[in-house]
């Protein structure tokens, strides 16, 4: 009996999305430890020096939420999900920036129109996700999707300025994508990770630290 043809799908998941959104539009923030939750009154101020003058967590009150955090943020104990009265215990000194959905939406639009550029048949699982069916692209098949992962997350950061991780399949199997790569220097650089199954086993799984420019971040 023949074997049978193989797909690969791929799962782009955006990392630290939210928080490395709003890290392209404040640089000087790189580095700092800054919380996503606040609402309009933490709008950053410019001023007349064209620096800013932010906003910090220990002036907050009220019932929110941490919506995301970056690295920073994430190594003095603040996550998301925690309220924001008790991260400002944590880290007082840190950065609070307002929630913005409508530049996170603009970003997921731009990041997913490059991937149809490359790849038409795409499942939308969120504002920052996606499985991309690669089953179909020439040369796939010869080296597992590689070629084609790196010329998704390279896309990516061209269009967005941002850094995705990028996990391949290969189909029949189960399940989706079981685990992603993820991206610490030049996207254009970067290695991937594939995971091969079948339905009854995983074959192959073979991890590669991959590479990207953009701010690291937490989401």
């Amino acid at each position: 009996m023949p074997e049978p043809a193989r797909r690969y799908i791929a799962h782009l998941d955006m990392d630290a999305f939210y928080a490395s959104v709003e890290l392209l539009r404040y640089p000087d923030l790189r580095g700092s430890a800054v919380v996503i939750g606040g609402g309009r009154r933490h709008q950053p101020v410019l001023r007349a020096d064209g620096t800013r003058d932010y906003a910090r967590l220990r002036d907050y009150t009220g019932r929110g939420v941490v919506t995301t955090c970056t690295y920073e943020a994430r190594a003095l104990g603040v996550h998301s999900g925690m309220g924001t009265m008790k991260a400002a215990v944590l880290a007082p000194h840190a950065v609070l920036l307002p929630i913005d959905f409508d530049q996170y939406r603009h970003y997921s639009q731009r990041f997913k129109a490059a991937v149809r550029a490359l790849a038409p048949v795409v499942e939308d699982r969120g504002i920052d996700e996606i499985y991309i069916d690669l089953g179909d692209l020439p040369g796939v098949e010869a080296d597992g999707g590689r070629a084609m992962a790196l010329r998704l997350k390279a896309a990516v950061h061209e269009a967005t300025g941002l850094v995705c991780s990028v996990g391949v399949s290969r189909l029949p199997a189960p399940t989706r994508p079981r685990q992603r790569f993820d991206d610490d220097s030049d996207p254009t650089t970067a290695t991937t990770t594939t995971t091969a199954t079948t339905a009854a086993t995983a074959t192959t799984e073979t991890e590669i630290a991959a590479t990207a420019t953009a701010a690291s971040a937490t989401a």
